[in-house]
Protein backbone atom coordinates (compact mmCIF):
# COMPACT_ATOMS: atom_id res chain seq x y z
CA UNK A 1 0.00 0.00 0.00
CA UNK A 2 1.16 3.44 -1.00
CA UNK A 3 1.51 5.90 2.07
CA UNK A 4 -0.38 8.35 -0.34
CA UNK A 5 -3.16 6.39 -0.44
CA UNK A 6 -4.02 6.81 3.30
CA UNK A 7 -6.43 10.00 3.91
CA UNK A 8 -4.75 13.03 4.30
CA UNK A 9 -5.96 14.44 7.63
CA UNK A 10 -4.86 10.48 8.87
CA UNK A 11 -1.54 10.72 6.91
CA UNK A 12 -0.36 13.60 8.78
CA UNK A 13 -1.36 12.00 12.00
CA UNK A 14 1.17 9.67 11.52
CA UNK A 15 3.45 12.10 9.94
CA UNK A 16 3.49 14.06 13.39
CA UNK A 17 3.83 10.86 15.47
CA UNK A 18 7.29 9.96 14.28
CA UNK A 19 8.46 13.81 13.67
CA UNK A 20 7.03 15.95 16.37
CA UNK A 21 8.74 15.39 19.70
CA UNK A 22 7.46 16.44 23.24
CA UNK A 23 10.44 17.72 24.37
CA UNK A 24 12.74 20.45 22.41
CA UNK A 25 15.07 19.49 19.60
CA UNK A 26 18.68 20.67 21.35
CA UNK A 27 21.71 21.47 19.45
CA UNK A 28 25.01 21.41 20.72
CA UNK A 29 28.17 23.06 18.96
CA UNK A 30 31.86 22.07 19.85
CA UNK A 31 34.33 24.72 21.32
CA UNK A 32 37.29 26.13 18.80
CA UNK A 33 36.28 26.78 15.49
CA UNK A 34 34.68 30.61 15.01
CA UNK A 35 31.50 28.92 13.56
CA UNK A 36 31.14 24.94 15.01
CA UNK A 37 28.83 23.08 12.88
CA UNK A 38 25.39 22.08 15.02
CA UNK A 39 24.43 18.33 16.18
CA UNK A 40 21.36 17.30 18.28
CA UNK A 41 22.70 16.51 22.32
CA UNK A 42 21.02 12.92 21.85
CA UNK A 43 19.91 10.54 19.93
CA UNK A 44 15.72 11.06 19.63
CA UNK A 45 13.30 9.19 17.89
CA UNK A 46 12.80 10.98 14.88
CA UNK A 47 12.18 9.27 11.68
CA UNK A 48 14.15 12.04 9.34
CA UNK A 49 14.15 8.87 6.64
CA UNK A 50 10.51 9.60 6.19
CA UNK A 51 11.29 12.74 4.28
CA UNK A 52 13.35 10.98 1.24
CA UNK A 53 10.45 9.05 0.62
CA UNK A 54 8.84 11.44 -2.16
CA UNK A 55 8.29 14.66 -2.82
CA UNK A 56 4.69 15.13 -1.69
CA UNK A 57 5.93 13.30 1.43
CA UNK A 58 8.76 15.11 1.95
CA UNK A 59 6.42 18.89 1.48
CA UNK A 60 3.92 17.57 3.97
CA UNK A 61 6.22 16.02 6.53
CA UNK A 62 8.84 18.72 6.81
CA UNK A 63 6.31 21.19 7.71
CA UNK A 64 4.95 19.34 10.32
CA UNK A 65 8.66 18.92 11.12
CA UNK A 66 9.75 22.67 11.42
CA UNK A 67 6.24 24.28 12.63
CA UNK A 68 5.56 21.94 15.63
CA UNK A 69 8.88 21.15 17.19
CA UNK A 70 10.65 23.65 19.55
CA UNK A 71 14.66 24.28 18.69
CA UNK A 72 17.09 25.33 21.25
CA UNK A 73 20.18 26.30 20.50
CA UNK A 74 23.64 26.33 22.44
CA UNK A 75 25.74 29.77 22.37
CA UNK A 76 29.10 30.20 20.55
CA UNK A 77 32.42 32.57 21.13
CA UNK A 78 32.40 35.28 18.29
CA UNK A 79 35.06 37.68 18.09
CA UNK A 80 33.53 39.66 15.53
CA UNK A 81 33.35 42.66 15.64
CA UNK A 82 33.99 42.37 19.56
CA UNK A 83 34.16 39.39 21.66
CA UNK A 84 30.64 37.91 23.50
CA UNK A 85 29.20 34.83 23.45
CA UNK A 86 25.92 34.62 21.21
CA UNK A 87 23.31 32.26 19.88
CA UNK A 88 24.26 29.93 17.02
CA UNK A 89 21.59 29.52 15.10
CA UNK A 90 22.43 30.57 11.86
CA UNK A 91 23.88 27.51 10.22
CA UNK A 92 20.75 25.57 10.93
CA UNK A 93 18.48 28.24 9.49
CA UNK A 94 20.73 29.12 6.70
CA UNK A 95 20.55 24.92 6.27
CA UNK A 96 17.38 24.44 5.79
CA UNK A 97 16.52 27.71 3.41
CA UNK A 98 12.86 28.34 3.06
CA UNK A 99 11.88 25.99 5.53
CA UNK A 100 12.92 27.72 8.25
CA UNK A 101 10.43 29.91 7.22
CA UNK A 102 7.54 27.02 8.97
CA UNK A 103 9.38 27.66 12.83
CA UNK A 104 7.00 28.77 15.55
CA UNK A 105 9.09 27.59 18.22
CA UNK A 106 12.57 28.86 18.75
CA UNK A 107 15.03 28.80 22.23
CA UNK A 108 18.18 30.98 22.91
CA UNK A 109 20.30 31.75 25.79
CA UNK A 110 19.17 34.95 26.90
CA UNK A 111 21.45 37.30 25.48
CA UNK A 112 24.04 39.24 27.76
CA UNK A 113 24.21 43.59 27.25
CA UNK A 114 27.19 45.69 26.86
CA UNK A 115 27.84 48.33 29.22
CA UNK A 116 30.06 51.15 27.68
CA UNK A 117 31.69 54.03 29.04
CA UNK A 118 28.81 56.17 28.66
CA UNK A 119 26.76 53.51 31.48
CA UNK A 120 23.69 53.12 28.76
CA UNK A 121 22.64 50.00 27.96
CA UNK A 122 23.52 48.28 24.70
CA UNK A 123 22.88 45.11 22.64
CA UNK A 124 26.20 43.37 21.27
CA UNK A 125 25.85 43.59 17.03
CA UNK A 126 25.92 39.45 17.38
CA UNK A 127 22.63 39.46 19.11
CA UNK A 128 20.95 42.13 17.03
CA UNK A 129 21.94 39.95 14.03
CA UNK A 130 20.59 36.96 15.74
CA UNK A 131 17.36 38.62 16.36
CA UNK A 132 17.50 39.71 12.69
CA UNK A 133 18.03 36.51 11.03
CA UNK A 134 14.89 35.13 13.20
CA UNK A 135 13.08 37.94 11.99
CA UNK A 136 14.09 37.60 8.47
CA UNK A 137 13.85 33.26 8.23
CA UNK A 138 11.37 32.72 10.95
CA UNK A 139 8.52 34.38 9.14
CA UNK A 140 5.82 31.95 11.17
CA UNK A 141 7.82 32.24 14.29
CA UNK A 142 4.97 32.34 17.16
CA UNK A 143 7.05 31.67 20.37
CA UNK A 144 11.17 32.86 21.53
CA UNK A 145 11.89 31.58 24.32
CA UNK A 146 15.13 32.88 25.95
CA UNK A 147 16.64 30.93 28.78
CA UNK A 148 18.92 32.46 31.58
CA UNK A 149 21.44 29.37 33.21
CA UNK A 150 21.86 29.65 37.01
CA UNK A 151 25.56 30.64 36.11
CA UNK A 152 24.73 33.44 34.40
CA UNK A 153 26.49 36.23 35.85
CA UNK A 154 24.97 38.73 33.31
CA UNK A 155 24.63 41.72 35.64
CA UNK A 156 22.11 43.21 33.43
CA UNK A 157 19.68 40.72 35.64
CA UNK A 158 19.99 42.95 38.56
CA UNK A 159 17.58 45.65 39.99
CA UNK A 160 19.80 48.49 38.69
CA UNK A 161 17.89 51.19 36.61
CA UNK A 162 20.37 50.64 33.63
CA UNK A 163 18.99 46.90 33.51
CA UNK A 164 15.52 48.63 32.92
CA UNK A 165 17.06 50.24 30.10
CA UNK A 166 18.66 47.01 28.83
CA UNK A 167 15.34 45.08 28.87
CA UNK A 168 12.78 48.04 26.92
CA UNK A 169 15.87 47.92 24.72
CA UNK A 170 15.48 44.11 23.63
CA UNK A 171 11.52 44.33 23.78
CA UNK A 172 12.28 47.14 20.57
CA UNK A 173 13.76 44.52 18.88
CA UNK A 174 10.82 41.94 20.39
CA UNK A 175 8.61 44.30 18.71
CA UNK A 176 10.20 44.63 15.31
CA UNK A 177 9.75 40.52 14.58
CA UNK A 178 5.75 41.25 13.32
CA UNK A 179 4.78 37.29 13.96
CA UNK A 180 5.92 37.21 17.47
CA UNK A 181 3.27 36.29 20.27
CA UNK A 182 4.82 35.27 22.95
CA UNK A 183 8.08 36.07 24.46
CA UNK A 184 8.88 33.50 27.49
CA UNK A 185 11.55 33.96 29.94
CA UNK A 186 12.65 30.72 31.07
CA UNK A 187 14.66 30.83 34.77
CA UNK A 188 17.12 27.67 35.19
CA UNK A 189 17.14 27.82 38.93
CA UNK A 190 19.27 25.62 41.60
CA UNK A 191 16.60 24.33 44.47
CA UNK A 192 18.39 27.00 46.97
CA UNK A 193 17.83 29.87 44.08
CA UNK A 194 14.69 31.98 43.04
CA UNK A 195 14.69 35.16 40.72
CA UNK A 196 14.50 38.72 41.59
CA UNK A 197 10.84 39.60 41.98
CA UNK A 198 11.41 43.07 40.64
CA UNK A 199 12.84 41.48 38.08
CA UNK A 200 10.08 39.51 37.09
CA UNK A 201 8.00 41.94 37.41
CA UNK A 202 9.44 44.55 35.09
CA UNK A 203 9.49 41.82 32.64
CA UNK A 204 5.81 40.88 33.17
CA UNK A 205 5.37 44.51 32.66
CA UNK A 206 6.67 43.89 28.67
CA UNK A 207 3.74 41.16 28.39
CA UNK A 208 6.63 38.53 28.84
CA UNK A 209 5.69 34.90 30.04
CA UNK A 210 8.16 34.43 32.74
CA UNK A 211 8.80 30.83 33.71
CA UNK A 212 11.11 29.36 36.26
CA UNK A 213 12.74 25.78 36.02
CA UNK A 214 13.98 23.82 39.10
CA UNK A 215 17.20 22.07 38.74
CA UNK A 216 18.63 18.97 40.41
CA UNK A 217 21.29 20.11 43.01
CA UNK A 218 24.44 21.20 41.53
CA UNK A 219 27.16 19.36 41.52
CA UNK A 220 30.66 19.61 40.62
CA UNK A 221 32.48 17.33 38.47
CA UNK A 222 36.44 16.90 38.79
CA UNK A 223 38.78 17.17 36.19
CA UNK A 224 39.38 13.44 35.90
CA UNK A 225 35.54 13.06 35.61
CA UNK A 226 36.06 10.84 38.13
CA UNK A 227 34.29 12.09 41.35
CA UNK A 228 31.61 14.49 41.38
CA UNK A 229 31.36 16.97 44.78
CA UNK A 230 28.58 19.17 46.18
CA UNK A 231 30.58 22.10 46.63
CA UNK A 232 33.33 24.42 44.06
CA UNK A 233 36.25 24.20 47.07
CA UNK A 234 36.45 20.79 47.47
CA UNK A 235 36.28 19.68 44.00
CA UNK A 236 39.20 22.08 43.30
CA UNK A 237 41.29 21.23 46.24
CA UNK A 238 40.43 17.33 44.56
CA UNK A 239 41.77 18.73 40.91
CA UNK A 240 45.22 20.90 42.67
CA UNK A 241 46.10 17.60 44.71
CA UNK A 242 45.61 15.32 41.57
CA UNK A 243 47.62 17.92 39.49
CA UNK A 244 50.44 17.66 42.31
CA UNK A 245 50.35 14.14 41.88
CA UNK A 246 50.77 13.96 38.47
CA UNK A 247 53.38 16.45 38.32
CA UNK A 248 55.40 14.21 40.61
CA UNK A 249 54.58 11.06 38.66
CA UNK A 250 56.10 12.89 35.43
CA UNK A 251 59.62 13.83 37.74
CA UNK A 252 59.79 11.09 38.86
CA UNK A 253 59.36 9.19 35.23
CA UNK A 254 62.06 11.79 34.31
CA UNK A 255 64.67 11.11 36.71
CA UNK A 256 64.05 7.41 35.96
CA UNK A 257 64.73 8.44 32.29
CA UNK A 258 67.96 10.40 33.39
CA UNK A 259 68.82 7.13 35.67
CA UNK A 260 68.46 4.61 32.62
CA UNK A 261 70.82 6.41 30.56
CA UNK A 262 73.04 7.58 32.43
CA UNK A 263 74.09 3.79 33.33
CA UNK A 264 73.32 2.56 29.60
CA UNK A 265 76.75 5.25 29.09
CA UNK A 266 77.96 4.05 31.94
CA UNK A 267 78.33 0.78 30.74
CA UNK A 268 78.88 1.59 27.60
CA UNK A 269 83.22 1.03 26.47
CA UNK A 270 82.59 3.35 23.54
CA UNK A 271 81.09 6.26 25.13
CA UNK A 272 83.86 8.58 26.07
CA UNK A 273 82.34 11.94 26.91
CA UNK A 274 80.27 11.19 30.51
CA UNK A 275 81.37 13.88 32.27
CA UNK A 276 77.56 15.54 32.13
CA UNK A 277 76.89 12.20 34.19
CA UNK A 278 79.23 12.75 37.11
Amino acid sequence: MNILDIARELRLKIFSELLVLPEPIVFLADNGPPSPPLFRSKGDELCLALLRINKTVYSEASTLLYSDNRFQFPEVFTSTPSPTESAHISPFLHQIGSQASHIRHICIPFPPFDYPESERAGLHQAHIRNLELIRDTCTSIRTLELLISPDCANYTLSDSPIAAEALCLLDTHFKNIPSLKEVVINFEVYPEQDPSNDLTKRMHDYGWTVKVTKLPEKIWISLDDRVEFDNEEDCQAYDNEQLLIEERERQREEEEEWLEEYYRRRRDPYWKNDSDYD
